[in-house]
C-alpha cells in the first residue's frame, strides 16, 4: 500500500536535535520519492492542534492511504496521538513516529530502532498498519482526558521530570548525549523532598490503600526515564496495564532498590507492589506531581481512571 505522511516536526526534540537532523530526513524522503506534508510543530501542545486539524479534514473513510508521522522525542508522539483521537473514528489514522528525542521509551518499548536511520526505514518500508496498546485515562477532578503511549506516572518520577525540566543544565546535558545525568542530579533532590501520601488503588473489586506511597506508575511497556525498566514483562501487544506502586523506602532501601531494578530484580521487594489489569482507579487526595509521556501534568490531586485501549501503528518491526 502507497502512502502519503503528514509530517509532524518538533524541531526542539532532542535539544534541538530534531532541526539539526531534518535536512538529512528529507534528503531520505526526497531520494525515495515519498510523498508527504511537512507541519511544524512551534509551541507546547502544538501538534495537538496540528493532528487534531488534520483529522478532521480527512473524511472518516475505509482505505485512507494517509499516515501520520510525528518526528522528535515521545512527547511528540504523546501529542500527535492525542490529537488524532480527539475525535473518535471509525477508521482511525495510522500514526507513526521517528524517536529524536532524550528518552526515546516508546521506540523501545514497541521493539523500534532506537537510531533515527533504522527507524526511519522501519516506517518507510512499512506496507500495513499493526494495531498496538495505548493507555486511556480519564480525570475527573480537573476533567482531563486522553490517552498515552509510555505511561501515567504520579509521584517520584514526576517530580524528578518537573525538576530536570527546570534545570539550566538539562539543555547542555542533552546535546551532549548526557541527559540522564539531570534527572540522576534531579532524582536526589526530590528524594530528601519527596514525602510519602496516600494513595488507594481499586482494581476489579479489590481495593487497597497505601499511606506511604511514593512511586506510582501505570505503563503500557517495561520502560520509563528514558530506559529503566519498571515493567519488565510488559509489552504493547498483552492489552494491560501494569501498574507499580513503592513506599518511600529509607536512602540505603533506595539504593538498594535502584540495584535491583538494573537488573530487573525490583518487583519482588516488598516494598514493591505490582498489578496487572485491563482497568485501575487511582486516588491520591493530596497534592503531587504527575506526568503523561514524560510531559509534566503540575501539582494537583488525583482521581484518574486508566483503562487500555488499540490504534493503528505504522512501522514494520520486521525490517
Amino acid at each position: 500500500m502507497t502512502v502519503q505522511f503528514y509530517i509532524i516536526l518538533n524541531e526542539h526534540a532532542g535539544s534541538g536535535q530534531a532541526a539539526t537532523l531534518w535536512p538529512q530526513i528529507k534528503a531520505r524522503l526526497d531520494d525515495a520519492q515519498v510523498s508527504y506534508q511537512l507541519a511544524v510543530s512551534e509551541y507546547a501542545h502544538h501538534a495537538i492542534l496540528l493532528s487534531e486539524q488534520f483529522a478532521k479534514q480527512l473524511p472518516d473513510e475505509p482505505h485512507q492511504n494517509w499516515v501520520v508521522l510525528a518526528i522528535g522525542g515521545d512527547g511528540t508522539l504523546h501529542e500527535a496521538i492525542n490529537g488524532l483521537t480527539k475525535q473518535p473514528r471509525t477508521y482511525p489514522i495510522p500514526v507513526s513516529y521517528i524517536p529524536i528525542g532524550s528518552g526515546n521509551d516508546f521506540a523501545r518499548g514497541a521493539g523500534m530502532a532506537t537510531k533515527w536511520e533504522d527507524a526511519f526505514d522501519q516506517v518507510i518500508q512499512c506496507t500495513h498498519a499493526t494495531n498496538y496498546d495505548i493507555g486511556t485515562y480519564d480525570e475527573t477532578i480537573k476533567h482531563e482526558h486522553g490517552v498515552f503511549t509510555n505511561n501515567l506516572g504520579i509521584g517520584f518520577d514526576a517530580a524528578i521530570i518537573t525538576k530536570a525540566n527546570q534545570s539550566k543544565a538539562k539543555v547542555w546535558l542533552n546535546k551532549h548525549h548526557l541527559g540522564s545525568l539531570s534527572y540522576l542530579a534531579s532524582a536526589l533532590d526530590v528524594y530528601y523532598n519527596q514525602s510519602g501520601f496516600t494513595l488507594t488503588v481499586h482494581v476489579g473489586n479489590q481495593r487497597d490503600i497505601y499511606a506511604n506511597a511514593f512511586l506510582v506508575t501505570t505503563t503500557n511497556h517495561p520502560y520509563f526515564g528514558g530506559g529503566v525498566g519498571i515493567a519488565p514483562g510488559a509489552t504493547i501487544e498483552d492489552h494491560q496495564l501494569h501498574l507499580v506502586v513503592i513506599e518511600k523506602p529509607n536512602f540505603l532501601k533506595l539504593m538498594w532498590l535502584a540495584l535491583r531494578l538494573v537488573f530487573k530484580r525490583h518487583l519482588t521487594s516488598k516494598a514493591v507492589h505490582y498489578y496487572q489489569a485491563s482497568k485501575v482507579h487511582l486516588t491520591v487526595p493530596a497534592i503531587e506531581y504527575g506526568q503523561l509521556d514524560g510531559e509534566e501534568m503540575g501539582g494537583r490531586f488525583f482521581d484518574v481512571y486508566v483503562g487500555v485501549n488499540q490504534y493503528p501503528f505504522w512501522f514494520d518491526l520486521t525490517i
